[in-house]
């Protein structure tokens, strides 16, 4: 017989664990300020711009100043397929191996993908699938999607919505005006991964422009690598310099990881590698920005890559059936909490349209746009309800584009 105490005492338990399951659930990656999950990085840098010779030995530096080197279960890195040039692999190899000897890494968890493709995609699917909601995997996407796509394909699918890809570069994503890849990541979000699009690291990181050799002036806000007094910071100085331009942009996704910061700077940099400071990882961001290209399904819109740098990331999707059509996706972002939200819908309209918002099940707004909006324009919705896995909709009849919804958290 069950005393009634006692089946109180088992209700209580049992709602409190479930309470912490749910946050555990919406907090990611930290969790009681202690990083939850295991971390993969696929870099090219063996074609195109030898930016990687120095992004990825800082990306390293910085999981490792932040604790997190263990937590680093795969690296793989000279990742452009269709061309490549032998002397760039060999550079890229000695910066990223020389840089995990360095700081501690398993030498064993990284692959080169020219010499090691098929123990690479063994590697890769093994970690993927791995994967699960107590141990979710974050695949930094610092070169051309094509691997994480493969690795993705080889892995189980029921781990894959534990997989968070994150990327800054439309280039890395699959559209480059200069090479012909087999897949963009409109083929890796449509796998059932969550796709973490964060703002353009070049924009804070890079100090000279792409396709020539900076001249000296432009290394200044990295000095304080080459006057370090530990090695290897100044290793690190040795790969800025060898790489010909100040840009370790891609390294900003690692500092995004352990911060929840899609803003790193080389001030933020110094503070962390040479000053061993470590940022307090954010709670819930302020801004999330989900491009609409990155919405997971996509009903009657097609990807539009376009030369207007007012589009976000220079890509949207437009409207190409008369029936009309929808995106939608789940709300599940790292650094992200539920709570109330404002929500921005930026959208172009060559004519009259009817659009209408969906939150959840307890949101729903309508509006229609009048014609030739002249550009690109936003509706606002504001104060709602934004719940973990609540599905964000947007539906639209007529000649209509769409840019991206944004969150923002109220206080």
């Amino acid at each position: 017989m069950i005393r009634p105490r006692a089946t109180s005492q088992v209700a209580v338990i049992v709602l409190l664990l479930s309470l912490l399951r749910g946050v555990a659930a919406q907090s990611g990656p930290f969790v009681a300020g202690q990083f939850r999950g295991r971390i993969a990085y696929c870099a090219d840098g063996n074609h195109n711009d030898p930016d990687d010779w120095v992004a990825s030995p800082v990306a390293l530096a910085i999981l490792a100043e932040a604790g997190l080197a263990e937590r680093l279960v795969h690296f793989n890195y000279n990742c452009i397929l269709p061309q490549t040039n032998p002397d760039w692999e060999q550079i890229h190899a000695a910066s990223v191996l020389g840089t995990a000897q360095r700081y501690g890494y398993d030498r064993a968890r990284f692959f080169d993908c020219q010499k090691q493709r098929t123990e690479m995609l063994a590697s890769l699917a093994q970690t993927i699938s791995a994967s699960s909601e107590d141990d979710p995997l974050y695949c930094i996407v610092a070169g051309p999607v094509e691997v994480p796509y493969l690795g993705i394909q080889q892995a189980d699918p029921s781990r894959r919505p534990h997989v968070y890809c994150i990327s800054h570069s439309r280039w890395n994503d699959g559209f480059a005006r200069n090479y012909t890849f087999t897949h963009t990541k409109r083929s890796v979000i449509e796998s059932g991964v969550n796709w973490v699009q964060i703002r353009d690291q070049n924009l804070l990181l890079s100090k000279s422009p792409y396709g020539r050799p900076a001249p000296p002036e432009a290394f200044a806000d990295f000095f304080w690598l080459r006057d370090a007094p530990e090695t290897r910071l100044r290793w690190l100085w040795e790969r800025l310099v060898l790489s010909t331009r100040p840009d370790p942009s891609d390294a900003g996704m690692a500092y995004f990881l352990i911060s929840g910061d899609e803003q790193c700077d080389p001030a933020k940099l110094r503070s962390l590698l040479a000053d061993h400071q470590r940022p307090a990882p954010t709670v819930a961001r302020g801004t999330i920005r989900l491009e609409a290209e990155n919405f997971q399904k996509l009903s009657g819109f097609e990807v539009e890559d376009r030369n207007d740098r007012a589009a976000s990331h220079r890509l949207c999707v437009r409207l190409t059936t008369p029936a009309g059509g929808s995106i939608r996706t789940p709300f599940r972002e790292p650094f992200a909490a539920a709570g109330r939200c404002d929500l921005e819908v930026r959208y172009s309209a060559a004519s009259e349209c009817g659009l209408t918002l969906r939150v959840g099940n307890t949101f729903e707004r309508r509006w229609r746009a009048p014609g030739s909006t002249g550009g690109w324009t936003s509706h606002r919705a504001l104060d709602l309800e934004l719940r973990w896995g609540d599905e964000i909709a947007v539906e639209a009849h007529g000649d209509v584009q769409l840019d991206y919804v944004q969150l923002e958290r109220r206080p």
